[in-house]
């Protein structure tokens, strides 16, 4: 029971066989050294960068003798150079096929993106497509006990726990105007006892006293139906756009203006003393997501 998407497109990799015609399907993402040349280069444009050459560090790179197809198994950057202190070029989504030409000595793949040399942590890759994050779906009739409202990692928390007796009303990238939109969905689903657990804010976090007044102004419906909200603090983030400082205080001015009838659930608090994981400083990865599920369940439950 989901808001869907479509995939990600794949690439052509003609461009990238060699003279040799070799078009041998290629299962495995690395080669054995026989098939491989070797080449240990220096690399540089690192954000600690200095003109102190001893501060420069170098890697061997493993060549691929033909390119290989990989995906993203999550969000996840491509950087400058192997390292997580290079710059970020762009961050690629879910199921995006990139073209690998080599990998480093210490995990990371050699990626051509859009002509330009970059690379990409292998743990978030992997050699065959992964399954859709989101496939259309007929709207739902049935009713459900617990319904999720989120952003993207409400989705990626759907993907990671893949249950579908719950409800999960989510979409990548979207806010308050979205929660707008589609807030009067909720009653298609709910019915009386029916927990929904809202978790939107860390994309438009100037928003704070919309999403106030707008769940404050369906309290009275909601109750009257049964329904029992609550709402999911903003969850930290690593290396991003926004900063949990910023985060802190969307949480506080959300927690003290919501309506008493709303239940404040602190997952901000929970992850920073559990700890978290992800590729691209905003998404995490299956673990956490799991690991914040189960808090949910075991708050309203």
């Amino acid at each position: 029971m989901s808001a869907r998407y479509a995939e990600a497109a794949t690439l052509d990799l003609s461009m990238y066989e060699t003279e040799s015609d070799n078009t041998e399907e290629i299962e495995e993402v690395t080669n054995d050294s026989s098939e491989a040349l070797e080449d240990t280069v220096l690399l540089t444009g690192r954000v600690d960068e200095t003109t102190d050459e001893s501060d420069e560090q170098t890697f061997t790179v493993t060549m691929f003798e033909s390119a290989i197809p990989l995906y993203a198994n999550n969000n996840v950057n491509l950087r400058l150079g192997p390292d997580t202190s290079y710059d970020v070029v762009t961050t690629i989504s879910y199921g995006t096929q990139v073209v690998a030409t080599g990998q480093t000595d210490n995990g990371w793949y050699v990626v051509d993106y859009d002509g330009q040399t970059v690379y990409v942590i292998s743990d978030y890759m992997q050699d065959t497509e992964p399954e859709p994050l989101v496939v259309e779906t007929d709207p739902v009739v049935s009713t459900s006990d617990i319904i999720f409202v989120g952003d993207s990692r409400t989705v990626g928390m759907e993907y990671a726990v893949d249950n579908g007796d719950y409800t999960w009303l989510c979409e990548v990238g979207k806010g308050y105007y979205w929660l707008k939109e589609n807030i009067d969905s909720i009653d298609d689903y709910a019915t009386t006892g029916t927990k929904v657990i809202f978790n939107l804010g860390v994309n438009d976090l100037g928003n704070v006293s919309k999403y106030i007044e707008l769940i404050n102004s369906y309290m009275d419906l909601w109750t009257s139906e049964g329904i029992e909200i609550y709402y999911s603090a903003v969850t930290p983030v690593g290396d991003t756009t926004v900063t949990n400082e910023q985060i802190e205080s969307f949480n506080a001015t959300l927690q003290s203006g919501l309506d008493s009838r709303v239940t404040w659930i602190d997952s901000y608090t929970f992850l920073m003393e559990n700890g978290f994981s992800s590729s691209d400083g905003l998404h995490y990865n299956n673990a956490t997501y799991t690991n914040l599920y189960n808090y949910y369940i075991s708050i309203i439950e």
